[in-house]
């Protein structure tokens, strides 16, 4: 039997959002933790405070640390 979906409320750089998994509840939250930090992170670094741009450059440093960790 499939494994039903669970909304779970995370927040990521001060929006709420609800996402549906099929998993543990705790994981999602901490992998919205875990973005959210990198968010705060870049927003500091930068000086960025529109959350697009912040968003684009977080995923571009996630997306390079990814790609060092399979290499």
């Amino acid at each position: 039997m499939a494994e039903k979906a669970n909304q779970v409320q995370v927040e990521i750089f001060g929006q709420t959002y609800s996402v549906k998994s099929g998993g543990d509840a705790a994981y999602v939250k901490k992998l919205a933790a875990f973005v959210d930090e990198e968010m705060k992170d870049v927003s500091r670094a930068s000086g960025a405070v529109d959350s697009l741009r912040v968003a684009v450059l977080a995923a571009l440093n996630l997306a390079d640390e990814c790609f060092r960790l399979r290499e």
